[in-house]
């Protein structure tokens, strides 16, 4: 089974959407049911922002502005398994590489947002490809700081199985194994402060980066099957990732808390309408809060959606993801 992310790693009630095909060991096809997992609500200090702008943007109508222009240095890391190593050629690799990153910076230039790649890794390692063992996988291949950007394209990205055990070797059996689309961090405090008493009765403080060991799992992780022409048919245009890094930047998903009440928040954001359900596909007309304004969100990137469905972010979500970036990234 696939599931579309983690933030920090709760899943969903009956997330199960549909059925697909991957292409497994040896290039035969496999159907697998296609799940996604959804997201606990964000780290204290992410969420104190969110709240924070959400009073401000309602109190002081948002007006739209000129957003600052961030590029993001970036790392692409292939993980494969070694029954996958053989479709990974040099030239596979380096393809599927500049066709994401023109994804990316074609959904996120609307925010002033770009993307510098760096060369690709590529890793061979079961037990990474499955994500058995992420920590260790990021703690070896992060690079960069805290405001640049980490995705690994891992082979058989799986969570465990329906008895509870975790798979840690491919190939897998469709019966057991659940697949995941992706998951990503989100951002949270990036800085340590340090107060020391004065003279005067005051105290003085600094604040500098924290250490990279505090901050190893950050990024995001996705089916490399996903990936432009991957073999996901409705989930093969590369905007999985996008969905990823749109929690990378602080973003929560349209559907966030569930409900149609009025005084549940969500997402915090003013322009997607209010979404009790996740979507499955892209069914125009979906209204599952038929009380509130506007229909369902389905051809925004932080909701469920496929990828054809899928056309971008909110001026609302563009505005917040530089400001999360600016606040909460960026320097360190």
């Amino acid at each position: 089974m696939l599931t579309r992310l983690w933030v920090i790693l709760a899943c969903a009630t009956n997330p199960v959407l549909s059925i697909i095909t991957i292409l497994g060991h040896g290039h035969h096809a496999q159907n697998v049911s296609l799940t996604r997992c959804d997201a606990a609500s964000p780290n204290k200090a992410l969420d104190a922002f969110h709240k924070e702008m959400h009073a401000r943007n309602k109190l002081h109508k948002l007006h739209p502005r000129v957003l600052p222009t961030y590029k993001i240095d970036t790392w692409f890391h292939y993980v494969v398994t070694e029954d996958q190593a053989p479709l990974y050629t040099p030239e596979f690799r380096a393809g599927k590489a500049d066709d994401q990153l023109s994804v990316l910076n074609a959904a996120f230039a609307p925010a002033g947002i770009s993307f510098r790649l760096n060369p690709p890794s590529f890793t061979i390692r079961d037990d990474w490809a499955t994500d058995a063992r992420d920590k260790e996988m990021r703690t070896a291949l992060r690079a960069g700081s805290y405001s640049s950007l980490n995705i690994y394209f891992q082979s058989n990205l799986s969570s465990a199985d329906p008895s509870g055990a975790t798979t840690t070797t491919a190939p897998f059996s469709p019966a057991t194994t659940q697949f995941l689309l992706g998951y990503c961090s989100m951002p949270s405090s990036s800085t340590t402060t340090t107060c020391t008493s004065n003279k005067s009765g005051g105290s003085s403080c600094t604040s500098r980066a924290s250490a990279p060991a505090t901050y190893a799992d950050d990024g995001c992780s996705v089916l490399a099957a996903s990936m432009p022409g991957g073999a996901l048919d409705d989930y093969n245009e590369g905007k999985t990732a996008v969905h990823e890094v749109g929690h990378w930047f602080g973003l929560m998903h349209t559907f966030a808390g569930y409900s149609c009440a009025k005084d549940n928040a969500g997402d915090y954001m003013d322009d997607t309408p209010q979404e009790a359900t996740q979507t499955d596909g892209c069914p125009v007309g979906k209204d599952s809060c038929p009380g509130s304004p506007g229909a369902d969100p389905i051809a925004n990137y932080m909701d469920y959606s496929s990828d054809g469905c899928y056309t971008g972010f909110t001026p609302n979500q563009q505005q917040r993801m530089s400001d999360v970036f600016r606040t909460m990234r960026n320097g360190y």
